[in-house]
């Protein structure tokens, strides 16, 4: 699978990857005569929600040797405000 065909979205903390995979092959006899060809197309796609918020600013994303890597650091939490009672 190349990397072009690899699309990794975050929204929030819901994390979705898909991908979309074509193939062909072919199969020649004597000369240039064609004895088989296939084709073969796919799809797949995953979503998974995270327990927090992603900071989409700093996420990272590698693909090499058919792995793929994502680095999804939290986003900071916000301090809580102290509410003055009148």
């Amino acid at each position: 699978m190349k990397k072009e065909d690899i699309d990794a979205r975050v929204d929030g903390n819901t994390v979705t990857i898909s991908a979309e995979l074509k193939s062909e092959k072919e199969e020649k006899g004597n000369g240039d005569r064609v004895l088989r060809r296939e084709r073969q197309e796919g799809y797949a796609s995953r979503s998974f929600s995270l327990a927090c918020p992603v900071d989409e600013g700093k996420v990272q994303a590698s693909y090499k040797d058919g792995i793929l890597e994502l680095t999804l650091p939290k986003k900071a939490d916000t301090a809580s405000k102290r509410i003055t009672i009148q």
